[in-house]
């Protein structure tokens, strides 16, 4: 058995101006970036969703892990962790 593996991951927030409280719009946003990715639903490994308190509400962001397949390239935004 690996005692690591190779994960990456990704940020989204709404603007703080336009809809930084409107989660199902962050949601549907995340659902995009997946799917333009090509991640696989095997590969997903966390979803967090976090918010920050402002004057106009919640500010609402999601980081995204996954585990890439092995003949998947790197690519220059992904930021890969340990």
């Amino acid at each position: 058995m690996s005692e690591w593996w190779t994960s990456r991951r990704f940020s989204l927030a709404n603007p703080r101006d336009d809809g930084s409280t409107d989660l199902p719009r962050l949601l549907r946003r995340v659902a995009d970036e997946i799917e333009a990715r090509g991640i696989d639903p095997m590969d997903i490994l966390d979803l967090t969703v976090s918010q920050d308190i402002t004057e106009d509400g919640p500010w609402w962001s999601v980081t995204f892990y996954w585990q890439p397949d092995q003949d998947d390239p790197p690519s220059p935004e992904d930021s890969p962790t340990r």
